[in-house]
């Protein structure tokens, strides 16, 4: 089925479309700008991770009247609070969360956490500090003193990279760039400003970076955070995602959403997320 998109009103920065069948129920799906996995503009529109879950959700239910609402997450959340009607993923489950959020039963794929960026002609730098599973150990990295590494302003990596950075703070082993292009560390190490850089596996791909860098896991950090998809926490939500469950126990579904976030990895990168989803997913 073809899914056609068409715009219908401006409210507040929100842009809301409609697709499939007039006068069925409505059926609100919030989307952030949010690439790869949204992708709102570009040569990649609707192409992005999520674009094509979304895609293929809509195909398998018929009656809804799809609408589309682009929102920053703590609106779509707020939204999620005030207990209004829609569905969104990407959404990362959370203590927080759970207190408002009703999520699918079963995680839509995996990620892989932000990790170590470096020029790919420079693996042999890093050979000193890689550990037997191929992670880096960034604390014995830090510790020599030889690397510049760069990070963006404002943004957290979680975990032990959060740590390091606070740890190492004062010792000139990382350089902070402002700016709102996330993307922007990783374009300096392409051009050798930096040494290497952190960032998700996915960004490299979308950064059109592939040909000059590579992504390495960092020891300590969680192997990988299960996505969902979310709704408001009340009847219609968990009426909803009964059927999205339902839709995500048929055989191969998980397969195919796998798929949609592997074409965004590395070659190094697939093989280990392979192993990965299929020893959280028991197949």
């Amino acid at each position: 089925m073809r899914i056609n998109i068409i715009p219908v009103i401006l409210v507040t920065g929100l842009i809301l479309v409609a697709s499939g069948p007039a006068g069925g129920e409505p059926l609100v799906w919030y989307q952030a700008d949010f690439p790869p996995y949204v992708i709102l503009a570009g040569p990649d529109k609707a192409l992005g991770i999520d674009n094509q879950i979304m895609a293929y959700m809509i195909e398998r239910l018929p009656g809804y009247e799809h609408q589309f609402r682009v929102a920053s997450y703590s609106r779509i959340l707020n939204d999620f609070k005030r207990q209004k009607p829609g569905v969104t993923t990407p959404l990362f489950r959370t203590p927080e969360r759970e207190e408002y959020v009703h999520y699918s039963d079963i995680s839509s794929y995996l990620v892989l956490p932000n990790g170590f960026i470096y020029q790919k002609d420079d693996l042999a730098r890093y050979a000193p500090y890689l550990l037997a599973d191929g992670a880096i150990d960034l604390d014995a990295l830090c510790q020599s003193g030889k690397f510049n590494i760069g990070i963006s302003a404002g943004r957290s990596y979680f975990g032990i990279i959060d740590a390091m950075i606070r740890n190492y703070k004062t010792a000139g082993v990382f350089q902070e760039r402002t700016g709102s292009d996330q993307l922007g560390t990783l374009k300096m190490v392409r051009i050798k400003r930096y040494d290497a850089a952190f960032g998700f596996p996915v960004e490299i791909k979308y950064g059109g970076l592939e040909r000059d860098l590579r992504f390495l896991r960092v020891s300590g950090m969680v192997p990988f955070i299960p996505v969902f998809f979310g709704t408001p926490k009340n009847q219609w939500g968990i009426s909803l995602m009964g059927k999205f469950n339902a839709i995500l126990r048929q055989e191969g579904v998980l397969e195919r959403f796998a798929q949609f976030y592997s074409a965004w990895l590395d070659e190094e990168t697939r093989p280990f997320y392979d192993q990965l989803r299929h020893t959280y997913y028991g197949k």
